[in-house]
């Protein structure tokens, strides 16, 4: 990882647009290579059944509850150091990113245990039975190892991202998602499809197994980019003072971002029992059309979370100016994206399923019809999610989590979840009530996000952390 370089890129004075996409297009990358992941991990664990497939999109919810506490630490530390660095502050930003690590090295030794041990109860509470509980409850079980890891990891990524260094996150996402790609099969099947050689046939346990050491090989590389001469922000884990006051600093810049984002997890973790009441076929078709659109949207979320480094350092440098620049620029582009996006989805839509829906027979054809029909919701809230991640990293980056958080749990809490609860109780639409909330909720956010943006606090009072 001592090679890996990272061009300076300078974010308080380059040319705006230049510089969103030098920070935005790594991140691009990245999003898409995890997506990609993701995307292999389903198709080879559709292979082995749908109810292997199915319940690796069940425990999503519960798993994000717990990363979201690690996103919460990681946000506010990009939000502070970089607003940090942009004052030229440089040895209280290293202070902070030595607090953020022992804060997400702590959080992550305690959830590692206490989901693995609590894995039973959280699948009986979220309504899974019989092979999907079972199924369920040993991927989990398994995954929640590598929370451990993935913690030390956020926190180089806070460090590493508040820098601008976009492109060593990029390399090492690239690494480690190639190498998960190439150990999913080797531990799932017996034989391994296409070279044929003799596998661990641990099915979806080996899945768990192969991300658990691909999380501890990202841990293994981010230390080689933290080493890096490339990385101006030393990690001193030694002879260094900790105070309670960073800390709590750190927490409660981290306490919105992490409100709402586990408030997310338990809204999905909600849909998913709403998803589930509906049949094991909704519940395929959920979880199919969810991983391509999400794979399409990874530019546009890369975008948006380029801006929480730029409106940082832009602000803590007293440049408010550039940074609306910054964010128009931003949302012309997300516009133009997620549009091409949608219409892609729809386009390539029987291609892109058939990766998930491999089974025959009755079952699968109503997956594929529900599928079919969810698509086209999905289209049209594209450029809504696209803009909710714009708005997100626009308000972290000037230090108020909070408005972030608001509009997190309102999406779901607020607009989803009654919607769909009224149109599943009151009309009884099955799963068109829950295509339907979804659509509704993200397009009924804008006006609340454009009222945030436009009337709220977060430019003529950012939170600047000198």
């Amino acid at each position: 990882m001592g090679k890996i370089q990272n061009k300076k890129i300078d974010i308080v004075n380059g040319p705006v647009v230049q510089v969103l996409f030098a920070v935005a297009v790594p991140l691009m990358i990245n999003n898409m290579i995890m997506s990609l992941y993701n995307l292999a991990d389903g198709l080879w664990i559709a292979q082995v059944s749908l109810v292997d497939f199915s319940a690796t999109s069940f425990i999503w919810p519960p798993h994000f509850l717990f990363v979201s506490l690690g996103m919460g630490i990681s946000m506010a530390g990009i939000s502070i150091i970089s607003q940090l660095i942009g004052a030229g502050n440089h040895d209280r930003a290293e202070s902070y990113a030595t607090h953020v690590f022992y804060f997400c090295l702590g959080v992550g030794i305690f959830c590692s245990i206490l989901a693995v041990v609590l894995a039973p109860t959280i699948i009986g509470w979220m309504g899974a039975t019989g092979l999907l509980a079972e199924r369920s409850i040993t991927y989990f079980s398994i995954i929640m190892v590598s929370y451990f890891f993935e913690m030390i990891y956020l926190a180089f990524y806070a460090i590493l991202g508040a820098q601008g260094k976009t492109r060593v996150v990029t390399q090492i996402s690239l690494i480690t998602s190639v190498v998960n790609v190439v150990l999913d099969p080797l531990f799932i099947f017996e034989t391994v499809p296409i070279v044929g050689i003799k596998g661990l046939n641990m099915g979806i346990a080996g899945a768990a197994w192969a991300t658990v050491l691909s999380q501890f090989l990202r841990v293994v590389l981010g230390i080689g980019a933290m080493r890096s001469k490339d990385n101006e922000i030393v990690l001193r884990l030694r002879k260094v003072k900790l105070t309670s006051k960073q800390f709590i600093e750190i927490g409660r810049a981290g306490f919105p971002t992490a409100l709402g984002q586990s408030s997310t997890a338990l809204g999905f973790t909600l849909m998913n029992s709403i998803v589930v009441s509906c049949g094991q076929a909704t519940l395929a078709a959920y979880a199919s059309v969810n991983r391509v659109s999400g794979f399409l949207l990874q530019p546009a979320q890369g975008i948006g979370n380029a801006l929480t480094p730029l409106v940082g350092q832009n602000l803590g440098a007293g440049q408010g100016e550039r940074v609306k620049k910054f964010n128009r620029a931003a949302f012309k582009a997300i516009t133009i994206i997620t549009v091409a996006s949608g219409i892609l989805l729809i386009v390539l839509r029987h291609s892109l399923l058939n990766l998930f829906i491999r089974e025959s027979g009755e079952d699968a054809a109503l997956v594929w019809s529900l599928a079919l029909e969810y698509v086209y919701y999905i289209a049209v809230m594209t450029p809504a999610m696209g803009f909710f991640g714009a708005f997100s990293g626009i308000f972290i980056g000037a230090g108020y989590h909070r408005y972030s958080a608001f509009l997190s749990i309102m999406r779901l809490w607020g607009l989803r979840l009654p919607i769909v609860l009224s149109l599943q109780n009151i009309f009884n639409l099955g799963a068109t009530g829950i295509w339907i909330a979804m659509l509704a909720s993200n397009m009924l956010l804008i006006p609340i996000e454009l009222r945030l943006y436009y009337k709220g606090k977060w430019f003529t009072s950012p939170r600047i952390n000198h």
